[in-house]
């Protein structure tokens, strides 16, 4: 910066205009780079219109959105064919990643002298400048710099209007004009100027804003604070209610970000928004009273203050009734809803929430997590008035509608009672996923160190429902936590390079592999480009049908990276190799990366589909500008060599498996799950005694000195649910092994009651008496299973997900495996009793029930014996003896097949002899030679008679 102010600004500033024009007319059919370096959007809105009016040579304006992740490339696309006589670049101090498509401008350097054959104007601040002296020398090093800046007069104007506009919010605030009010106090201190007081304060609350909306709270609370203090001692009632807001918006964030420490951090948010509310009726402004006392209930509602949020709903509601808005009305009604529904009025509650959500249907562009809060409430207050299924209904909809990024908590709690009650309906396995998802969002948002057997997801952050924070997703922490950032690193070198076409991922199962790619790799790529190239992650785990999955994921990413519709079908092979040629043209790095590979070997068997696969591949290596890795566990890397039999893949010289193709990824060294547990434990302020984190690692390495994330995610996992924090409850619990056993039990629970048995068994079978873990199909497992066999495939559902079994995809079929050898062992153990007994108490338990059923069989069939035989005697009585005689052989016959005690056919037979003698006599009487000559016994007790 130049300390030195003309003594005619505006001279200079016409002086600078007419060299601007000069170099543009002097430049034509040549590159020339020139710096216009100006620091207030209206000034320079001023120098543009003077330009567009005197220059000679018409100039095409580019304006750089903030989402630009390069200079060359964003540029080349825009012009697309046009080559204009000048070119003006606007934006560049609002890019997001200026750092880093700064830095890629040095690398294609020769490409704008290449290719841009006409002057370029770059509009730059001060704060602009400097990076790009310091990123990207020697492209700066090129250029023409002239600069355009306010009088004195000028600049302590626009500090007044701009700070007076901000203080009665009607200024548009953002980072912009905050950076350019922080200039002008510093171009003004440069030229020894003095400030007001008044206007020093005003600035320190700018600042202090700016660093707010950086999210930078610490630092805007040191600037707030000395600004309260000038306004206090000035007696201004406004600003310092003003500040007072502001304060507390502080801490409100400061408890958003730490969720440990949430409740201090709101106590504080409270006393400073109470005062704002005081001063504001102190000062008799009534309108910011009904703009801002809505915040001072959701920090009641957050401090769980029900009496106080009661009182406050209740006088805000009246508030608003008069003069508020439509979402301030809700807001009302539903912290209302919310005390009713603490005090157990469930009806009250209901009603309320019902209004809150009739209120918000009549504002348009309403934040959908506002929805999912009164939908919450709803549901919960539907629950215990027994209506189940609307209350499920409503829970699906603030699912639906609430989103993590705003309120995590709220989320969390969405899905927790979700899970609740379809557990309580049964519905075991919806509950449980949900359960999955809850600890997934438990994890990003820094709720929970440990997120156990499931993949890593990178981190988000919360955004505040206060003030608009910029979404971003960050490499997940254990990546930067283990020594697997240099992973990361290589493989982004690997990529970025032209070495390497292929790169092929192995490792043993439960090393970290997907979760690499996805917490890792992915939202690197997505971060930064790969030198003055967008990079194109696209991830696939599924092969079913991997075209058309293919096919969408390239679309679906093209859109987002790009920002504009790809108007094309990706539905065949062909398609898809001429969209990555179209990519490459496109200014484009197309990354296509097949996670869990192994299983495309299980999916398709016959090699001619495989064979379409491995010439799809041979050809995308040949495309510039398009890099494949393949992911898969290092048992099956094998079965990549079928590759290079069917297919000639000359661009990798025919070995898919050199060495430096191959890329091993290894269990943390005990050093490395160290630093994991550290940095986890830290950030999420889940704080564990130094030696409990020593002896933890000692037991996961064992003897082999290696620790399996795996391992370490589940153990550490159960250690958060347990609240485990000090070396003594750790060895009064037991060891790692009770934390597994525990981690057993909380699966098998999962199953639900009635599935408890099947479970058990289960992973009984999963183990053998040799200390091993047998690889079992589903026909081996469920001819072990008997009676509980029809559970099964739930059950292998629930473990597979859970990450305690692993699903084998092998051919003819598949097969499923415990996760860890130390697991069979301590399940022969521990759940042997439970099942043997558990088994025993079932089989007796049948047993009985089987019995039960003969004998009521039985029962009924004497029964039946017994109404032929009355039959038989009552048609002898009626002279029928025909008759009687086919009753009473009818009676035989039954009884013959039926298994009754011995006097009961003694008795039986008794009857039946007297019967059949009768006959018998009757026969002879009317000459009949038919005669019954013997009847008797078998030796197991049934008759014999003969006729």
């Amino acid at each position: 910066m130049n300390p030195h102010y003309p003594e005619d600004v505006n001279a200079e500033n016409e002086k600078s205009l007419q060299t601007l024009v000069r170099a543009i007319r002097l430049s034509q059919g040549e590159f020339s780079l020139i710096l216009v370096r100006c620091n207030y959007v209206d000034l320079r809105e001023q120098i543009i219109q003077r330009l567009r009016q005197i220059s000679p040579v018409q100039i095409k304006e580019i304006t750089l959105t903030a989402s630009a992740k390069t200079l060359y490339s964003t540029i080349f696309a825009e012009l697309e064919d046009e080559n204009p006589s000048a070119l003006m670049v606007l934006g560049l101090e609002s890019v997001t990643e200026i750092n880093k498509v700064l830095t890629s401008s040095k690398y294609v350097r020769e490409e704008f002298r290449k290719n841009f054959t006409f002057p370029m104007l770059l509009w730059v601040n001060d704060r602009v400048l400097q990076k790009l002296n310091r990123l990207a020398t020697d492209f700066a090093n090129w250029a023409t710099r002239i600069e355009f800046t306010l009088t004195k007069d000028e600049l302590v104007d626009f500090l007044h209007q701009k700070t007076d506009e901000i203080f009665t919010n009607d200024a548009n605030l953002n980072s912009k004009t905050c950076y350019e009010l922080e200039t002008a106090r510093k171009n003004l201190q440069n030229c020894g100027q003095l400030l007001k007081p008044a206007v020093e304060a005003s600035l320190e609350f700018v600042i202090g804003l700016n660093y707010y909306l950086q999210d930078q709270i610490d630092s805007a609370l040191e600037h707030y604070q000395p600004s309260l203090t000038f306004w206090q001692r000035s007696h201004h009632l406004e600003r310092q209610g003003i500040l007072l807001l502001h304060i507390a918006l502080a801490y409100y964030r400061k408890a958003e970000k730490n969720h440990l420490e949430n409740q201090r951090y709101w106590q504080v948010s409270r006393h400073y928004l109470q005062q704002c509310i005081d001063i504001f009726e102190q000062a008799q402004c009534s309108d910011l009273v009904t703009q801002h006392i809505s915040k001072l209930g959701e920090v009641l509602r957050r401090l769980q203050e029900w009496g106080e949020l009661k009182n406050l709903a209740e006088k805000s509601l009246a508030l608003h009734q008069t003069h508020g808005s439509l979402l301030q009305l809700a807001q009302d009604y539903g912290f209302l809803a919310e005390v009713a529904l603490e005090q157990s009025r469930w009806n009250e509650a209901k009603q309320l929430a019902q209004q809150a959500l009739q209120t918000l249907a009549k504002v348009s562009n309403v934040q959908t997590y506002a929805v999912g809060l009164y939908l919450f409430i709803l549901a919960c207050s539907q629950q215990p008035l027994g209506n189940i299924e609307e209350a499920v209904s409503n829970l699906e909809k603030a699912r639906e509608e609430g989103h993590p990024q705003y309120e995590p908590q709220l989320y969390i709690n969405i899905l927790e009672k979700l899970r609740y009650l379809y557990f309580e309906k049964g519905q075991y396995l919806e509950a449980f996923r949900i359960k999955q998802e809850k600890l997934q969002i438990e994890h990003q948002y820094g709720f929970r160190a440990f997120i156990g057997a499931a993949y890593l997801n990178a981190q988000q952050k919360v955004s505040s429902a206060l003030v608009q924070v910029e979404k971003q997703r960050t490499v997940a922490q254990e990546i930067t936590a283990s020594g697997r950032q240099q992973d990361v690193n290589q493989l982004i070198e690997r990529i970025s390079g032209t070495e390497h076409k292929l790169t092929v991922i192995h490792g043993q199962s439960g090393v970290g592999k997907s979760s690499i790619l996805q917490a890792g790799l992915i939202p690197a790529l997505q971060q930064q480009p790969i030198g003055e190239r967008d990079a194109l992650p696209i991830l696939l785990r599924v092969y079913t049908n991997w075209i058309r999955i293919l096919g969408k994921c390239l679309i679906d990413i093209f859109e987002k990276i790009k920002g504009k519709e790809l108007p094309v079908s990706l539905d065949s092979i062909e398609a898809i190799i001429e969209q990555l040629r179209k990519n490459a043209d496109d200014n484009l790095l197309t990354i296509l990366i097949f996670d869990q590979f192994e299983e495309f070997f299980f999916v398709f068997k016959n090699k001619v589909e495989r064979q379409k696969f491995y010439e799809f591949l041979c050809v995308s290596l040949d495309i510039p500008f398009v890099k494949v890795i393949l992911c898969l566990r290092e048992d099956y890397i094998h079965y990549l060599l079928e590759c290079e039999r069917m297919v000639n893949f000359k661009t990798i010289n025919n070995n898919i498996l050199d060495k430096n193709i191959r890329y091993s990824l290894v269990n943390f060294s005990p050093k490395q799950a160290k630093e994991v547990v550290q940095t986890l434990t830290e950030k999420t302020q889940f704080y564990l005694e130094p030696v409990l984190i020593d002896k933890l690692v000692q037991d996961l390495a064992g003897e082999i000195e290696e620790v399996r994330p795996i391992e370490l995610q589940i153990v550490g996992s159960q250690l958060q649910t347990d609240k485990i924090v000090n070396l003594e409850k750790y060895l009064k619990l037991g060891n790692k092994e009770k934390l597994v056993e525990r981690f057993l039990e909380e699966v098998i629970t999962d199953c639900g009651y009635e599935n408890e048995l099947a479970a058990r068994l289960v992973l009984f079978l999963l183990t053998d008496e040799n200390g091993i873990r047998p690889l079992k199909t589903r026909t081996e497992l469920r001819a072990d299973l008997s009676t509980e066999a029809n559970k099964l495939d739930f059950v292998l559902e629930i473990f597979v997900m859970s990450g305690l079994v692993l699903l084998l995809p092998e051919v003819p079929v598949e097969r499923y495996q415990l996760i860890h050898d130390y697991l069979v062992t301590f399940i022969r153990q521990q759940q042997a009793s439970k099942v043997l007994t558990e088994l025993e108490a079932a089989k007796e338990k049948q047993k009985l029930i089987e019995e039960q059923l003969r004998q009521a069989q039985r029962e009924k069939e004497i029964a039946d014996i017994e109404a032929l035989l009355s039959l038989s005697q009552a048609l002898w009585l009626s002279c029928d003896y025909l008759g009687a005689l086919i009753a009473s052989v009818k009676a035989a016959k039954k009884l013959q097949k039926t298994e009754v005690p011995i006097d009961i056919k003694i008795r039986t037979v008794g009857r039946l002899c007297h019967l059949i003698y009768r006959v018998q006599e009757y026969n002879r009487l009317q000459g009949h030679k038919a005669e019954v000559t013997s009847v008797s016994f078998s030796p197991d007790g049934q008759m014999i008679a003969s006729a």
